[in-house]
């Protein structure tokens, strides 16, 4: 080898050293860096055309895919669980312990025990007040908690725009980061501080998206979704939220891939991170639990109103208007038993007592006089008039009912029967139109219409309903739109519906005239929704999701905007506290009497009385009092908050060991970078000897010459 060689080969080893000893500065500065990956020193020999020629030391970031790709799928679903964990805790507090007073459950409690109290003291006006302050309190506790739910459904759509912008900025940030690494690369440079800025970066990204990351041939790396959209490579995807239907809907994430100029729905292909966990929590968590509360005030308002139209206040009203049910008058009654309607005077006695046989067809009054009616509520109604005669009327228009009494003094009084009691799907006369309610409510508050395949649709034909499927996890797969058409009945209707919604969903109605939209197990979807509703039923103004109850809207919107029937919250002498004892009386019997606090002990006990409660959300469809429905609601959202939780633990486990191995491996160690510091120090010593060296041959053989 001659001194040249020896002078060239030293001096590599010089520079290799010095690059290794800033690299160990660096690493030991770093120590304490967050996501800093070690770098380490490769010393490669270099060659030339006489043979070896040095050496030169290549930086290599200390990177373990395996347990990279691992912390990142972990992080997404510590992420995902630790959003779902937290919006659930908050929702499930605003429940309450049903066990404590000041709660939701705590006001239903009090509502029935001050109906208890008043049925001993009829005629307190104080107690009176009470009973329906209790009432107003529970009303507003249930908007109240609709209204926190929906706040909480509005704040994780806040949160998904600022996710969905930091993930945009990531992606750009990656794409231009791959750029310098692959310049580096290709011309021999150092990429290692890009490639740790990048690594930052997808560490951030994989909490946001769950992210699958590939090297790239030529350096930096390729990003896709699990399912293998992508996400970034030269150049970024771009995240956006997709156009709603209706105000009403929450709009859907897309994604507009690189290179390319169509978006697309990025839902199906998230499996976990903030954004899967924030649209969880909005489209099926949140929901559901709206969907349960509203079925719960549902329940609650018809238990009190199905109590409340079988009593009476004293005197009796002169007046009783129904809500609007959305009903025709050429409905079919498909009512069975017996009600009874009388007008009394001031002083409770009877002027007029109509027996209404829905069976037989015909109201008996108290003379024995008869009065004949077909199946239909206007033929009802027209009979009704004529029994009544100069004593009262009875109108319905706009699908309400109303039933007045004539001459000063003189009030209405509707009850069942106790022998054979009237029932329209399950509801009583007075309950069916709402004739007495003590709550009230906007829109229907029971999808057991009545109505039968054979009625009148009563919609205008070319009307149109927007149905949305979801999957499991709320997502709008997409939307199909139903036109009402020219067949004339509600069964000419369904089938139009089933024709719409085609192989994915099947509409039936019930025989208590509900409406289903049920999913075929073929279709793989969950629910079906209602993203725009433009029909409206004759003149009532109530569409077909508000009569039957269809979609999310209608059946969570049921726990707003409740309310006391405004009659009694502007007169509480109007509260129903006495029951009338209708059967059999003759004019001139004294059937409504001051005293009398009958009505107030069955408002008292309507909270404990069965009745069916359909599915809602996650609480399945069962047969129980207000009170224990109530008690499964606050459980089941406790549940909820329950597992969540336990899935973030188990998802916090799992990333920390992850991360414990993974700076393990790719950390730095002090002491091991000290030897590593040693090692170059005194091998640099040996380059600068050997320099040093050769210089001094190099002077003897001057001085020979």
């Amino acid at each position: 080898m001659s001194i040249s060689a020896i002078m060239n080969t030293s001096l590599s080893a010089l520079q290799a050293n010095q690059t290794a000893l800033r690299t160990v500065s660096n690493n030991v500065a770093n120590i304490n860096t967050e996501g800093y990956s070690r770098l380490d020193v490769n010393f490669i020999s270099q060659e030339a055309s006489g043979g070896l020629a040095g050496v030169q030391a290549q930086i290599q970031r200390a990177a373990n895919k395996f347990l990279a790709d691992a912390e990142m799928r972990s992080a997404a679903d510590i992420a995902s669980a630790a959003i779902s964990a937290s919006y659930l805790d908050r929702a499930q507090g605003l429940f309450g312990d049903p066990s404590q007073p000041g709660t939701m459950f705590g006001a239903l409690d009090d509502v029935f025990a001050d109906f208890g109290s008043l049925a001993l003291d009829p005629s307190s006006s104080t107690r009176q007040g009470q009973s329906l302050s209790s009432l107003t309190t529970l009303l507003s506790q249930l908007d109240r908690t609709a209204i926190e739910i929906s706040t909480l459904r509005d704040e994780t759509n806040v949160k998904l725009q600022s996710a969905m912008e930091e993930a945009n900025a990531l992606m750009r940030g990656i794409a231009d980061l791959n750029g310098s690494i692959r310049s580096a690369t290709a011309s021999g440079a150092d990429a290692s501080q890009a490639q740790t800025e990048q690594a930052g970066m997808l560490d951030r990204l994989s909490e946001i998206i769950d992210i699958r990351v590939q090297d790239g041939a030529l350096g930096g790396v390729e990003v896709r979704t699990t399912n293998g959209v992508l996400l970034a490579d030269t150049d970024a995807a771009t995240l956006s939220f997709g156009t709603s239907v209706s105000p009403q809907q929450y709009p859907s994430l897309s994604i507009t891939q690189p290179r390319s100029s169509t978006a697309v729905a990025l839902e199906p292909s998230l499996q976990g991170g903030e954004l899967y966990g924030l649209l969880k929590v909005r489209d099926s968590d949140l929901a559901d639990l709206a969907l349960g509360l509203g079925e719960f005030a549902a329940g609650v308002a018809d238990a009190l109103n199905a109590a409340h139209n079988n009593t009476t206040s004293v005197p009796a009203p002169a007046t009783l208007v129904g809500d609007n049910t959305g009903l025709l008058s050429t409905d079919s009654l498909n009512f069975t038993g017996v009600s009874h309607v009388a007008i009394t005077d001031a002083d409770g006695r009877v002027v007029q007592n109509l027996e209404i046989d829905f069976d037989a067809g015909q109201i008996t009054n108290a003379a024995g006089a008869t009065t004949a009616f077909t199946g239909t509520i206007g033929a009802l109604t027209t009979a009704l008039n004529t029994a009544l005669g100069a004593d009262g009327s009875a109108t319905f228009t706009n699908g309400s009912l109303t039933l007045s009494a004539a001459g000063a003094g003189n009030g209405v009084v509707v009850q069942q029967d106790e022998t054979t009691p009237s029932s329209r799907s399950g509801r009583g006369f007075a309950h069916t139109f709402g004739l007495n309610n003590l709550v009230e409510h906007p829109t229907p508050l029971s999808y057991a219409t009545g109505l039968t395949g054979t009625d009148a649709h009563g919609f205008t034909p070319g009307e149109t309903l927007t149905f949305a499927f979801k999957d499991e996890n709320g997502y709008v797969v997409r939307d199909v739109v139903y036109t009402v058409g020219a067949g004339a009945t509600v069964a000419d209707m369904v089938a139009d519906m089933n024709t719409a919604l085609g192989v994915d969903a099947t509409a039936s109605l019930a025989a208590d005239g509900t409406l289903t939209i049920t999913p075929t197990a073929s279709s793989r979807l969950t629910s079906v929704d209602i993203a725009q509703d433009g029909t409206a039923r004759g003149g009532t103004g109530v569409s077909v999701s508000e009569l039957f109850g269809l979609g999310e809207l209608a059946p969570a919107g049921r726990a707003r905007g409740l309310q006391i029937h405004s009659d009694i919250a502007s007169n509480p002498d109007l509260l129903g506290v006495a029951q009338a004892d209708l059967g059999g009386a003759a004019v001139g019997d004294l059937v409504v009497a001051p005293g009398d606090g009958r009505g107030a002990t069955l408002l008292s006990t309507s909270g404990a009385t069965n009745r069916a409660f359909s599915e809602a959300g996650g609480m399945g469809a069962q047969t129980a009092s207000v009170i224990d429905y109530g008690a499964r609601l606050a459980g089941y959202a406790g549940s909820r908050a329950v597992s969540a939780d336990n899935v973030r633990t188990a998802a916090s486990a799992v990333k920390d060991e992850i991360t414990l191995r993974r700076a393990a491996d790719e950390g730095v160690n002090l002491d091991e970078e000290l030897i590593k510091m040693t090692t170059y120090q005194q091998a640099y010593s040996a380059a600068s000897r050997m320099i040093q060296a050769a210089q001094e041959l190099y002077d003897t053989l001057l001085r020979l010459v």
